[in-house]
């Protein structure tokens, strides 16, 4: 049975070449078959990815709309490796917007190809949209990070058992957008709650035996996590801040340490502009916060 066809309407252009939305009814349209429409955004598909799943949608929607996973997308490797980038949609697994199987996605060039020829008009105002929702509005962007410790056995001089010399750390591959890094503790450290509000996130300690440590990573305000396993930051941002935790290592790649490495992806809302007064309230925060831990923060005198 033959697919059932759509009309898209085609945006009239103006004299710049620019778009718009006025007189879609009096311009030019392309019918277009219903299998040929991306199932996320219901638009021609652009530069169609095929999921493991068999789901065919959008590469956009892909980034947009594939939720990562903290627990799956993590790999053990060596505390030596560095990051390297990835694409959004094709560069990690994730949960198909579709079905939410952990999966993966490649290209289709065959079939982008094919509506091209097919879908001429249709497609290349497919593409002057895209190009202009990557301009402004909210973007996809990718982000590594590294959490570990490193770690070396040492003789200890003061008669104590502590003969593990570590250094845990997370390490970003951005570090723009990143706001601070939180790091808990084994309650038997003073102070078992640290904070790093510049790189490098780390902290190096003695100890007798290994255990789980959590980081809670924030990211500056108009970045989110896109991820399920995100929370609302401190300062209430919606999937602002991510925890991670890692077990302390003394094992792997010949007693040196490991590293977990996630490929994850933040979205950036370009239209959102930080104010200097809201960067000094929130330094003043970060302090206080830090002094609160330390013991060293003194409130003060209301008389």
């Amino acid at each position: 049975m033959p697919s059932r066809k759509v009309r898209q309407a085609v945006p009239q252009q103006d004299s710049n070449g620019s778009s718009s939305g006025e007189g879609l009814d009096a311009g030019p349209s392309e019918e277009i078959d219903e299998d040929d429409l991306c199932p996320v955004c219901q638009l021609l598909l652009f530069v169609p990815v095929i999921t493991g799943c068999r789901h065919v949608l959008c590469k956009s929607c892909m980034a947009t709309w594939a939720d990562v996973s903290l627990a799956t997308s993590m790999r053990i490797v060596s505390v030596d490796e560095k990051p390297r980038d990835f694409d959004s949609a094709t560069g990690l697994e994730a949960k198909c917007p579709l079905c939410r199987t952990q999966t993966s996605a490649s290209l289709d060039a065959e079939r982008s190809e094919l509506l091209q020829s097919k879908y001429p008009r249709t497609y290349s105002e497919r593409q002057a949209e895209e190009t202009e929702g990557e301009a402004g509005g909210e973007s996809i962007q990718t982000i590594t990070l590294n959490i570990g410790n490193r770690h070396a056995l040492v003789t200890p001089t003061d008669g104590s058992a502590n003969m593990h010399d570590w250094t845990f750390f997370v390490k970003p591959s951005r570090t723009d957008i990143i706001e601070e890094v939180q790091i808990l503790l084994h309650p038997t450290f003073r102070p078992s709650h640290i904070i790093r509000s510049r790189p490098p996130y780390e902290i190096r300690r003695l100890g007798w035996g290994y255990f789980t440590i959590t980081a809670a990573v924030i990211l500056r305000a108009g970045y989110s996590w896109v991820s399920s396993d995100a929370e609302p930051s401190l300062e209430g941002v919606q999937n602002g801040m991510l925890r991670l935790e890692w077990g302390l290592d003394f094992a792997r790649f010949g007693g040196k340490g490991a590293m977990g490495r996630c490929r994850l992806k933040v979205r950036s809302d370009r239209e959102w502009v930080e104010t200097r007064d809201l960067e000094d309230e929130r330094e003043v925060g970060r302090m206080v916060r830090q002094y609160q831990q330390d013991g060293r923060y003194e409130p003060p005198d209301e008389g």
